[in-house]
C-alpha cells in the first residue's frame, strides 16, 4: 500500500512540475518574438516561395502542388519547433537554470517534459495557421473531418519526437552556437534527400530508396494519404509513420534523463 501511494504520488508530483515548467517556458516564448516568428512567419514564407517557384512546373507533370505543398511545410514547421527546443534547452543549461532544477526535488524528466509542452504548444499553433493559409490557396482535406485530425495528430507526434531528439542534442551540448551549427547539419540533409518538396521520382535511381525509405519521407507520405493522396492506403501509410514516429519517441526519452543529468 504504501509503495502505490509512494507511486501515486511520484505521479502527481511529476504531473504538476511538468505542467508548472510548461507554463515558464510559454510565458517565456511570449516575450520573444522571434520564437514565434520562427513558428508562425517562417513556415509560410516557405511555403509561398515553393508554391511560387515549384507551383506552376510540378502542375505540368499532374501533382496538385498546393496539396503536396502543404503537409511538407507543416512537417518543416514542426522540424523548426523542435530546432528551437535545442535552443531553448540549450540556454537553460548554460545559463543556470538546470543547475537549479537539478538541486530541486524534482522528477528528471519533468524539465524535459516542460520544454517539451511548451514546444508543442507552439506546434499547434503552427498547424492551425498552416492549414488555415492552405485553405486560402485551395488545400482541403478530402478524405473527411476524421482523416483531418489523424493528419494534426500525425504531425504533432512527429513534433514531439523530433523535439525530445533535439532536446537531447541540447542538453549534452549546452551550448547554442554549437547546438544551432550541429542541428542544421542534421535537418539539412533530410530536408532535402527526401520527398518533401519534389516527388521520389526526381531523384537519381541510386538515390531513391534512401529518399524513399527516410524518416521525413515516410511523415510527409502519411500526411498526404491521410489528406490528398487516393493511390496510398491511409492506415497502412499511417502505420510506418507512427512506427517511425514511436521509435525516435522511445529512443530519445530513454537519453533525456541521461543527458539532463550530465549537463554541465
Amino acid at each position: 500500500m504504501t509503495s502505490t501511494a509512494d507511486t501515486g504520488r511520484a505521479r502527481a508530483s511529476f504531473a504538476t512540475d511538468a505542467l508548472s515548467l510548461t507554463g515558464r517556458h510559454v510565458r517565456l516564448m511570449s516575450r520573444r518574438p522571434s520564437s514565434m516568428i520562427s513558428a508562425l512567419v517562417l513556415p509560410l514564407v516557405f511555403a509561398g516561395l515553393f508554391l511560387a517557384v515549384l507551383g506552376r512546373p510540378m502542375e505540368r507533370t499532374g501533382v496538385d502542388y498546393v496539396q503536396y505543398l502543404v503537409p511538407a511545410v507543416v512537417i518543416q514547421a514542426m522540424f523548426f519547433t523542435a530546432i528551437s527546443a535545442s535552443i531553448w534547452a540549450a540556454e537553460d543549461a548554460s545559463g543556470g537554470m538546470i543547475d537549479r532544477l537539478r538541486s530541486m526535488p524534482i522528477s528528471r524528466m519533468s524539465p524535459v517534459f516542460g520544454l517539451l509542452g511548451g514546444e508543442l504548444t507552439r506546434a499547434v499553433a503552427s498547424i492551425a495557421v498552416l492549414i488555415g493559409a492552405g485553405y486560402l490557396v485551395g488545400f482541403r482535406f478530402e478524405h473527411g473531418p476524421l482523416w483531418a485530425v489523424v493528419f494534426a495528430l500525425i504531425a504533432l507526434g512527429w513534433a514531439a519526437a523530433g523535439c525530445l531528439a533535439y532536446l537531447v542534442l541540447g542538453f549534452a551540448i549546452a551550448k547554442v552556437e554549437t547546438v544551432q551549427v550541429v542541428g542544421g547539419l542534421i535537418y539539412y540533409p533530410l530536408l532535402l534527400v527526401s520527398n518533401l518538396f519534389v516527388p521520389a521520382r526526381a531523384f537519381p535511381d541510386w538515390l531513391r530508396p534512401i529518399v524513399e525509405n527516410q524518416p521525413f519521407s515516410r511523415i510527409a507520405d502519411a500526411l498526404r494519404a491521410v489528406s490528398t493522396d487516393t493511390t496510398a492506403d491511409p492506415a497502412g501509410t499511417t502505420l510506418l509513420a507512427v512506427g517511425w514516429t514511436l521509435a525516435v519517441i522511445a529512443l530519445f526519452a530513454a537519453l533525456a534523463p541521461r543527458a539532463f543529468g550530465r549537463t554541465p
